[in-house]
């Protein structure tokens, strides 16, 4: 057994943890994430600080919440003084390496990895290496997809040559260049790999079998009740409107969700094909293995697609499950509240590494060592979260224009204007809260009554004890997560 374990962190983009069976879902087959579950450790409550991209990928690389790092839309890449996972690992002789999306770091720090292949929502970011490959790219910019809001589409290329299969592809090149042979000893350096599949995001397309393999009259739609949004703070009201809330039909929301668990249907057969190769090389148990979501989707919950600003489960929980095979145990599920910057310091205490000070995340590695070592680990009683912009809120009637309907080719991120104005929140085992500024708006849950966040409870009477202790351990959180790093020790060693 090395020293020190390989680590490979398989992130997907979007896929709602609801969406997985082992979250619950009834429909979806996941044959070799379940499989995943059973030989490792999965985490029912696992959420992102923010559910949008790169505040959330920059999180899990520096174990600091977006207010700390400074990463919070996702215009705010990486800065330039954060110490991130990559950067540690090489610095304990690791080779280092990205394959798939990236959203989170600059030029220049990529430029520091040892390997790097890039890949978007369209496929491979150069894709003249295989002209089938271009074909299946092009053809997907043809398409339209991502002007209509909740459109779908069958790729008539092989599913071989879409971005997925590809990405996956390329981080079988990476063990083929990094990953060495074991017989008793290391014949090179330990590797950390990021492979960050662009699937299930948007646009929602995918190649046969997997396009077709899910009955649109047979998949269910989430709990929906006519005239919630009305209930909702006006940021919330501009969004379902921009993502053709108030136009959208069941039988096309059914038709989205298909697709989408056809994407997903289709990466767990890829995530499989990755974990194979490590099998076969011998590597499985020289490898730590995290497959995660850096945030969720509405899909259909809240008679929506996509994400927005807001705070719901369907946008913030994610599916976190970790394997590392014959040395920790396998077959656990784990109700503890987790947040993705407690990724970074749970890898670097399995690899023997220190986690550098301004580390924010708790690492949970005494969880996956078994109930000897629960004692160990300091659980949470509640998690934060922010989103939003500082740019000021716009009104409700200076939103607009929006999409005429939910296929029609008039859609764009842009018009999400829900989105302008910070909000900050607090989950617990029981309950959600979300505070806007000025305390004239709000959302409150009862998530044991209420779990798909329906019904929102802020400023009722009978609510105001509930809602005061939450905005105190709310306060209280923001405190505890004020950046501990002054600028002149960001960047430099301990």
């Amino acid at each position: 057994m090395p020293d020190r374990p390989n680590v490979v962190v398989i992130m997907v983009d979007e896929l709602q943890a609801r969406a997985l069976p082992m979250y619950g879902n009834p429909i979806v087959r996941t044959p070799h994430l379940a499989r995943f579950a059973q030989d490792g450790a999965h985490f029912a409550q696992a959420f992102t600080p923010c559910p949008w991209c790169a505040p959330a990928r920059v999180s899990l690389m520096t174990g600091r919440y977006p207010r700390a790092n400074g990463s919070r839309t996702n215009e705010h890449l990486m800065q330039p003084t954060e110490r991130h996972m990559p950067g540690l690992f090489a610095d304990a002789g690791y080779a280092v390496g990205l394959v798939g999306k990236n959203h989170c770091f600059t030029d220049e720090q990529l430029a520091t990895f040892d390997h790097v292949w890039l890949a978007g929502h369209s496929g491979p970011a150069d894709a003249s290496y295989d002209p089938q490959v271009q074909a299946a790219k092009d053809w997907l910019r043809d398409s339209g997809l991502g002007t209509r809001c909740w459109a779908t589409a069958t790729n008539p290329h092989p599913h071989r040559t879409l971005g997925t299969a590809q990405t996956v592809s390329r981080g079988i090149d990476f063990l083929d260049r990094f990953g060495g042979r074991f017989s008793g000893a290391r014949t090179c350096a330990p590797f950390f790999l990021w492979l960050s599949i662009p699937d299930p995001h948007t646009p929602l397309q995918a190649a046969e079998p997997w396009a077709s393999m899910y009955d649109r009259n047979a998949v269910p739609l989430p709990p929906l009740v006519d005239g919630e949004i009305a209930g909702k703070p006006v940021c919330q009201q501009i969004d379902f409107r921009a993502l053709c809330g108030d136009t959208v039909t069941e039988p096309i929301m059914r038709e989205a969700i298909a697709m989408y668990y056809g994407m997903i249907s289709a990466l767990d057969h890829e995530v499989g094909r990755f974990l194979g190769e490590l099998d076969e090389r011998g590597l499985a148990q020289e490898t730590v293995v995290v497959f995660m979501s850096d945030h969720g989707d509405y899909m259909g919950e809240h008679r929506m697609v996509r994400k927005s600003k807001a705070l719901y489960d369907c946008l913030t929980q994610v599916p976190l499950m970790v394997r590392w095979s014959g040395e920790l145990p396998g077959g656990h599920r784990h109700e503890e509240l987790l947040t993705i910057p407690d990724i970074m310091p749970t890898l670097l205490e399995l690899c023997g590494l220190e986690a550098p000070v301004g580390v924010q995340g708790r690492s949970f590695a005494p969880l996956l060592h078994g109930e000897a070592a629960r004692e160990r680990h300091e659980p949470r009683d509640a998690l934060l979260f922010e989103a939003g912009s500082m740019q000021p809120p716009v009104a409700l009637e200076d939103a607009g224009p929006f999409p005429e309907g939910p296929l029609t080719p008039d859609f764009a991120p842009r018009m999400k204007l829900g989105g302008r104005g910070p909000i900050r929140g607090i989950r617990t085992h029981t309950h959600k809260l979300v505070r806007y500024p000025g305390g004239r708006e709000g959302e409150l849950y009862d998530l044991r009554e209420d779990p798909w966040e329906l019904a929102n409870l802020w400023g009722r009477p009978e609510m105001a004890e509930v809602e005061r202790g939450l905005t105190a351990r709310l306060l209280d959180l923001h405190i505890e997560t004020t950046d501990p790093l002054p600028p002149d020790l960001k960047g430099t060693p301990d």
